[in-house]
């Protein structure tokens, strides 16, 4: 069997591409072949800019909620948030949500333009386009947005939420022109369904349907004396009006104490790459009414694991102002030169510490925060100390091949083709690499000096990987 990752980009989420070896061949001497050794698949904690993003500054912004969405989109940027008023108690509906928009050209620095859409309080003097009278009184929470490059032109963007609408709970959706000015479906898109969290829908061009995040739970939930615990579902279609029930597709585990709850999920294919996915979900712990940020992982938005069990995001310590928790929101997006950045919503109450007036010295406000990596460096192949190993064999699908890598100081990578029986390729060998060390996000991959590879052009070869002290975060052939 040989691979074919043609020119794609092949990020380190599992094992796909790496051979397991075998311990002791069959036959001849007693020894082993192509054994991996002294390499893990790791996952890397983000940088957490202090600096928020959006902050509460307006009469329709008592409380601004973790559920977002932020979006790169014609050479600017778009943030969308979930936003209330507090009630006199100083708690809120979700039912009575609302989303404003702010834009940047940065994704650092954003702006909340008066957009002049939608009335509160008597004025359209607000950055809000959506909720309140343009969601017919169904509530807007949860609401996730996107650019659906199949539409006619007046239905381009989409957004779905949930709401209520004659007592029942019910998923809606909302098509726009240009993702300020929104028209709610008379129908809903899922009918007598609960998912009160933040739904997340994007288009699959590769496929050809729309993909669906939801909430499900193990158990009937809100029913009398039953406490279910909230897991995660999936669905598609080809119609974004008619959607097939849920199926549920992650479930606390068996190591999570049975308290846990997987709140949201916070799902995003890896950027530039189709067969990667990502969740970011906050993992509810109810014994301590706290959130964390953990990390799953996919190659069909499907199947899904959980490789880590320590939280990716945990919640902080006094004064960090997310003593309460962390969340997620949507959208993995490139930032400044060298960054991606995923919103996060701090939470400096707990949980249920929102529904109490004992021991609350002021009504949550929320803000919106960056959670920032280096370009893929979500994920890596690591070595912490010395370590190698060969993938299967693969067909060589370009002429070049590049390396986003970063190493510690004294680390470096080398690269190394050989036969699928093992046999080195002269003038190709890792002994004839040149090194790759540094913060190396585009690295060109050379032997002696020559970075051709025409001559193992679309040839079945294995790669082999030596690493010290080093990550390697992604690989690609390209011409």
């Amino acid at each position: 069997m040989t691979i074919d990752p043609g020119t794609r980009k092949h990020v380190f989420i599992d094992w796909q591409l790496i051979e397991p070896g075998y311990g002791v061949a069959w036959g001849g001497t007693p020894t082993s072949w192509q054994m991996p050794y002294g390499v893990r698949i790791a996952a890397h904690a983000p940088v957490i800019d202090p600096t928020p993003l959006i902050v509460p500054e307006h009469p329709w912004e008592d409380f601004i909620n973790v559920y977002c969405t932020m979006m790169a989109d014609d050479g600017r940027m778009r943030l969308y948030y979930e936003t209330h008023v507090h009630k006199t108690d100083g708690s809120t509906d979700d039912l009575k949500a609302m989303l404003a928009y702010a834009e940047s050209d940065d994704g650092i620095t954003w702006r909340k333009p008066m957009l002049g859409l939608l009335p509160f309080r008597g004025s359209t003097a607000n950055n809000l386009v959506y909720g309140l009278d343009a969601a017919r009184g169904r509530g807007a929470h949860g609401v996730t947005v996107f650019r659906d490059p199949a539409a006619p032109p007046e239905e381009r963007y989409k957004l779905v939420h949930m709401g209520r609408e004659d007592g029942v709970y019910r998923v809606f959706g909302a098509v726009s022109p240009d993702g300020l000015r929104w028209q709610a479906l008379d129908a809903p898109l899922l009918d007598h369904y609960i998912s009160d969290t933040q739904t997340i829908i994007r288009r699959d061009e590769r496929r050809g349907v729309y993909v669906g995040i939801f909430r499900s739970w193990t158990h009937l939930a809100h029913a009398p004396g039953v406490h279910g615990r909230r897991a995660i579902a999936y669905a598609e279609t080809r119609d974004f009006r008619h959607w097939p029930t849920p199926e549920t597709i992650v479930v606390p585990e068996a190591s999570d104490t049975p308290d846990v709850d997987i709140y949201t999920n916070s799902y995003t294919p890896w950027p530039g790459t189709d067969d990667a996915h990502l969740m970011f979900p906050a993992y509810y712990v109810r014994a301590r009414d706290t959130l964390e940020v953990h990390l799953l992982t996919s190659r069909d938005a499907r199947r899904w694991e959980r490789p880590w069990r320590t939280p990716l995001i945990g919640s902080g310590e006094p004064l960090t102002g997310r003593e309460g928790g962390v969340y997620a929101g949507c959208g993995l997006i490139a930032t400044r030169p060298g960054e991606w950045s995923l919103p996060i919503g701090p939470k400096r109450w707990t949980h249920n510490q929102s529904h109490f007036a004992v021991g609350r010295v002021s009504p949550d406000a929320g803000l919106l925060q960056r959670a920032v990596w280096r370009p893929d460096g979500i994920t890596s192949l690591e070595a912490q100390h010395v370590g190698a190993c060969s993938t299967f064999a693969l067909r060589c699908g370009g002429n070049h091949l590049w390396l986003n890598a970063w190493t510690q100081f004294g680390g470096e990578i080398r690269c190394g083709f050989s036969e699928p029986d093992g046999t080195p390729i002269a003038g190709f060998t890792p002994a004839e690499c040149e090194p790759v060390s540094g913060d190396q996000p585009a690295a060109l991959v050379r032997w002696n000096g020559n970075a051709d590879l025409g001559a193992l052009r679309d040839r079945p070869v294995r790669l082999q990987l030596l690493l010290q002290r080093a990550r390697l975060h992604a690989l690609h052939f390209a011409e």
